[in-house]
């Protein structure tokens, strides 16, 4: 043996207990442990999907909140939204329901 390969063999052989050990510590951190790295990426990428759902909600209330004040400051919105939504009427009024068939 000679005395690179004698280096090279003693590198190797004080060394393999950490790569062992880094190795074995990576299996634990990525796969093992109940806080892994791919339980960590599924939360983050819900935590992501709802925050987009909030945000989603957020537009819907702004825009239910805009309404409800058109609503309540102007009569004809109102009483254009009651006749649509409630099929409300005057007396002396007919309500015709038209229904479209869907094409096949």
């Amino acid at each position: 043996m000679s005395v690179k390969d004698w280096a090279i063999y003693s590198f190797s052989k004080k060394f393999a207990k950490y790569i062992i050990a880094f190795l074995i510590f990576g299996f634990i951190i990525i796969f093992w442990d109940e806080n892994n790295l791919i339980y960590r990426w599924t939360l983050d990428r819900k935590i992501h999907q709802l925050k987009g759902d909030i945000e989603h909600y957020n537009t819907i209330i702004d825009e239910s909140t805009q309404q409800l004040e058109q609503l309540q400051n102007d009569s004809d919105k109102l009483e254009k939204y009651a006749r649509e939504n409630y099929l409300m009427k005057q007396k002396e009024e007919d309500i015709f329901i038209v229904e479209e068939q869907k094409a096949k």
